[in-house]
């Protein structure tokens, strides 16, 4: 097989992932049928991972007034990176730049308890950056960031169990996309402050809380000073590809400012109104950068669970085609997702490409298959399976995408 390294972009093409158009403009990629079920798998995998965490899943609109992002500071700290305004019927609305400020309203619907807390909503969801067009590059720097963004709306003596949570999550998914990583603490640059909503002596305990959770986690990390957000700082997950390139994916904020500049509160146990820490959080990041570093993270061999195509099915003749299409369905029906070559090529020629397109597994299909009820079974690495009855190569296929390999 070639072993060349390719990018995100090369891949992408050759596959037939995503694409771009001149007519939707750059910085805007197209998910094309299968990189969508690459997408789709992302967000099942880290829903998944989400809800048996605790997390509850909460629908926002892409658009907010003006107002929303002036109460955030948004537009005050961050208007460079905002689409502007858009006017329309005398009003006025923004384009999402952050999805937090919506979620402090979600929490702010009702007067919540002390009992209730922590409350914590989860979405998949685009947020919108204005780069410049030399800036952008591909999947990795795009103009629409599709979040798996979570915010926590915490008591003070649940902050570090929330933590814990997040980066179990986080954990789990360094595990099962065989990643190396490293914690970087993101904090305020101190000579700089006006970059940052709220005061010296929040930051400081803000910091001085996310290194103590670090600290007895055991988990090791560099301070970086001047890469916090300009609302609190962040411990940032970096990850090393299998080709030793370096990404910034998810981030675990402690947020002060954002529940004061919207007076959110839940009642204490003394009946007293009590302002929330809001943590953000997030796995992958933004999904597109998160395939951009996975596809070439895999230079595209995917593992069998993320693959967008499991299994082709190849007859050697159009005499097979009746029961290749009859086991398409089967394997279909039971999950797997399969695509079956019809082609009138010569079966070495439909295994080259079915090769090429990284595809698992190939099932050939001739006249012996047909008489023994079988199908004979090839890894793309080129390893020979030979005949397996049609129930027990499914069960093999389950217990590989069951346990991530």
């Amino acid at each position: 097989m070639d072993k060349q390294i390719k990018s995100h972009q090369e891949i992408g093409q050759e596959q037939d992932l995503f694409t771009f158009s001149d007519l939707v403009g750059s910085g805007l990629p197209l998910l094309t049928p299968k990189g969508t079920v690459l997408r789709r798998t992302l967000q099942r995998y880290i829903e998944d991972l989400l809800e048996k965490q605790g997390y509850e899943f909460v629908t926002i609109p892409h658009i907010a007034r003006k107002e929303l992002y002036e109460k955030s500071g948004h537009l005050e700290k961050f208007s460079n990176d905002m689409f502007p305004v858009m006017k329309a019927k005398g009003r006025e609305y923004i384009l999402k730049p952050a999805n937090c400020p919506h979620h402090t309203q979600l929490f702010a619907r009702k007067q919540f308890s002390y009992k209730d807390m922590p409350q914590r909503y989860a979405e998949s969801t685009t947020q919108y950056r204005s780069e410049q067009s030399g800036e952008l590059e591909g999947l990795t720097r795009v103009l629409g960031l599709t979040l798996d963004d979570s915010h926590v709306f915490a008591r003070p003596d649940q902050v570090k169990d929330e933590f814990r949570r997040a980066l179990e999550v986080n954990r789990q998914m360094i595990k099962d996309f065989g990643l190396k990583y490293w914690i970087r603490l993101s904090a305020w640059d101190p000579k700089n402050k006006e970059k940052y909503l709220g005061d010296a002596k929040t930051w400081e305990k803000m910091q001085t809380l996310m290194e103590e959770i670090l600290k007895e986690l055991k988990i090791e990390y560099k301070k970086v000073e001047g890469e916090a957000a300009f609302y609190g700082p962040k411990m940032d997950l970096m990850v090393k590809d299998s080709l030793g390139k370096e990404w910034q994916l998810s981030t675990i904020q402690v947020d002060f400012n954002l529940p004061e500049r919207f007076n959110l509160s839940y009642i204490n146990e003394k009946g007293e109104k009590v302002r929330p820490i809001m943590l953000h959080r997030a796995t992958f990041g933004s999904y597109e950068r998160f395939l951009g570093m996975i596809i070439e993270h895999f230079q595209g061999a995917f593992p069998l669970w993320l693959s967008p195509v499991q299994l082709v099915l190849l007859p050697i003749t159009d005499g097979q085609n009746e029961y290749a299409q009859k086991l398409l369905t089967e394997f279909k029906s039971s999950g797997i997702r399969t695509e079956l070559d019809t082609r009138s090529e010569r079966l070495q020629a439909k295994i080259r490409d079915a090769t090429l397109q990284k595809v698992p597994f190939l099932g050939i299909i001739g006249k012996k298959e047909i008489e023994n009820k079988t199908v004979s079974v090839r890894t793309r690495e080129g390893k020979d399976l030979g005949p397996l009855k049609i129930s027990k190569f499914l069960d093999k296929l389950k217990q590989e995408i069951d346990k991530k390999i």
